[in-house]
């Protein structure tokens, strides 16, 4: 419920919407002359998208104010941009409530709270006066209840085309059939007025269709399960597209929360799937999201046909997508003219302005008691650690942040076998990955100095609310594993005079690395997978020397394997893991397992969370061969870089990473 805010918004608007007829209504008499230009409207639609609860322009990880993020920044641009054109949505994609430590917060108050005092970030929208809200996949992490509470604070509509309410358990999961039982309305037409270039009103119908990613119910499963069916985004489209049209849309612009790739053949249920929905007839732009991208602008976009990534279009389509956590204003103008048959769109112009220092107070203030909530929570002490906790070269070799991951899990699922909920004669692994390496910026890397660790250092070293889950699986599928994470490093070729890039476009997050058994990368060889988990090279191993307590691995021996949510369901394609080798589902979000086995520890330990580093894997460079990457260039990745054999800092470049080099032999 909304203590009455809701409903005295709604009034407000009400009054300013008779008020604005009124005006509009004298203007009417002013039309143009016989022989002027038809008439012709400006419209700016404005986009956020994966805001991730990061609202307030502050680093939860350093607990500072920082201007490079947060909604309360994109406000000025939002006010600025309303200020330009009176002709105007404001539309979120979703990815909105999960993601920075505040998002945590109000989770972990549960439904309950939300009910009472309304969701913050929906205070937060709703002050913002946003027209319509659409679903991305991270509002699944915290289950259907909460989703529920927190749309319903909204003083506007949530749209999702392509997620359905279950029947059954025979009925739910990715379906190629059926659209009855929508949890959300796929889509909305608005029909405000809209003033032309002569200041006469028209009433122009403008539809908004949203989409999400159809591997929420993998990515969620333990929250999805028996009751959430999914359809293809581009079927959804092609369904629901036509009957906007019939219902008299004049404008249908889609929102989905999915990137843009090519594929050689569209695969059902795709995760990406913008690209596609450009060639849906009857769509005018896109509004997109989930790949954390700026379009126009990102290099992930050059290469793709019929794309245009100066300008911003899609296959002839204006489309935008304006990055994460607020940096950028997504803003599609578009120039309407009337017809005899309505109005169509006869222009366009994309642009992605970013934030500055400009901030909007008031709304900070909207959030302010949420925010000193939430830094109370972060400062709650777990225990020392007598020595730094990094991600900093986490994919070069081992790393404290990913050991102490595996640590935690493997302890947790330790304790399992002995109260009797998991298999006793199976042998435990545990795979985790470098959440924070660089990819979003600079200073995007795990670094917690050595003494206090309290639970804000989690937020730092394990960004999700993934749940800890355990799947059942033989030697051989363990090595398929690895060698999906091998998919983080190009080809490298031997006896080469310049340095080759060593890292390719992988995120880090799907970097896994298993403790409990010894193994190489051996990055000369061809990858054996591509990212959709598809074989491609049958004969190519890049995963080399896999041995268990010093034998060579073999490959019928039975393992538990530890790991989250979001993998044993699938997420990543790992070939092996969709679901079907689950054998173990805990519901302890794995951050909470790290800060009960910390608490343990430092209990065993006098006060200290004990780290005993595994030197359990190498990267093998071929003969000859200067491989080339980049870093964190503050102080601690500088210090660490000297403990690295063969590893050179060569230079900083303009994006303010380090540049390092590393040379085939002196690497282990």
């Amino acid at each position: 419920m909304n203590n009455g805010k809701g409903l005295s918004s709604m009034l407000r608007t009400a009054a300013v919407m008779i008020a604005l007829a009124t005006s509009l209504g004298m203007l009417s008499a002013c039309s143009p002359a016989v022989n002027e230009e038809p008439a012709r409207i400006e419209l700016r639609l404005m986009e956020t998208t994966d805001l991730h609860a990061y609202m307030l322009g502050f680093d939860y990880f350093r607990q500072q104010p920082t201007e490079a993020h947060g909604l309360v920044h994109t406000a000025a641009l939002i006010h600025a941009a309303r200020a330009e054109n009176p002709n105007h949505y404001l539309v979120d994609n979703g990815d909105l409530i999960q993601g920075s430590a505040l998002g945590d917060w109000v989770a972990e108050q549960g439904v309950g709270y939300v009910n009472e005092h309304n969701h913050p970030i929906m205070r937060a929208l709703n002050y913002l006066q946003y027209d319509v809200g659409n679903m991305g996949n991270h509002e699944f992490n915290y289950g259907l209840e909460f989703i529920e509470a927190t749309a319903a604070g909204a003083n506007f509509p949530y749209i999702s085309a392509n997620v359905l309410h279950a029947e059954s358990e025979d009925t739910w999961g990715k379906v190629s059939e059926g659209w009855d039982n929508p949890m959300f309305p796929p889509y909305v037409i608005f029909d405000k007025p809209l003033i032309d270039q002569y200041g006469n009103a028209h009433s122009v119908k403008v539809g908004f269709i949203g989409f999400l990613p159809p591997q929420i119910v993998r990515w969620d499963l333990q929250y999805l399960q028996g009751k959430v069916r999914v359809r293809d985004i581009v079927a959804a489209a092609e369904h629901f597209v036509p009957q906007m049209r019939a219902e008299g849309a004049e404008v249908v612009v889609a929102i989905p929360h999915s990137g843009l790739r090519n594929y050689a053949s569209y695969p059902e249920f795709a995760e990406q799937a913008s690209y596609q929905l450009a060639a849906v007839p009857g769509i005018d732009a896109i509004l997109f999201g989930h790949q954390h991208q700026l379009f126009p602008g990102s290099p992930a976009y050059d290469d793709l046909p019929s794309v245009d990534n100066e300008r911003g279009y899609v296959r002839g389509i204006p489309a935008v997508s304006p990055g994460y956590w607020g940096n950028h204003l997504g803003i599609i103008d578009l120039t309407l003219e009337q017809t005899r048959t309505g109005w169509g769109v006869v222009a366009s112009a994309v642009s992605v302005p970013a934030i500055d220092e400009r901030k909007d107070e008031q709304l900070a203030a909207v959030l302010m008691a949420e925010h000193e909530h939430t830094l109370a929570m972060l400062n709650q002490p777990l225990g020392a650690v007598s020595e730094r906790i990094s991600s900093l070269f986490a994919r070069i070799q081992p790393s404290t942040a990913v050991q102490l991951i595996n640590d935690a899990q493997t302890w947790y699922a330790k304790a399992a076998q002995e109260n009797g909920d998991l298999p006793a004669d199976l042998p435990i692994l545990s795979a985790a990955a470098p959440f924070r390496n660089g990819s979003q910026h600079a200073d995007d890397y795990t670094v917690i100095a050595a003494g206090e660790f309290t639970l804000g250092n989690l937020v730092d070293l394990y960004v999700f609310p993934n749940t800890l889950q355990v799947v059942e699986l033989t030697g051989a599928q363990i090595i398929e594993w690895l060698e999906m994470s091998a998919l983080a490093y190009r080809q490298i070729e031997a006896n080469q005079p310049l340095a080759q890039p060593l890292f390719a476009r992988f995120p880090s997050y799907n970097f896994d690395t298993l403790s409990g058994l010894e193994f190489a990368f051996a990055v000369s060889e061809p990858p054996r997978y591509n990212s959709n988990g598809e074989l491609i090279n049958a004969a190519a191993r890049r995963v080399v020397n896999v041995r268990y307590q010093g034998e060579l691995l073999d490959l019928a021996q039975r393992f538990l394997v530890v790991t989250n949510n979001y993998r044993a369901g699938g997420g990543g394609s790992f070939p092996g893991l969709d679901g079907s080798t689950l054998v173990y589902a805990s519901g302890e979000e794995v951050r909470k397992v790290i800060a009960d086995y910390a608490r343990y520890n430092t209990a065993q330990n006098e006060g200290e969370l004990a780290l005993d580093l595994q030197h359990n894997w190498q990267i093998l460079l071929p003969a000859g061969a200067t491989v080339e990457f980049r870093g964190n260039d503050s102080a601690a990745g500088k210090a660490e870089a000297l403990l690295v054999e063969g590893l050179h800092r060569i230079d900083q470049d303009s994006d303010g990473y380090a540049v390092y080099h590393l040379k085939a032999s002196e690497a282990h």
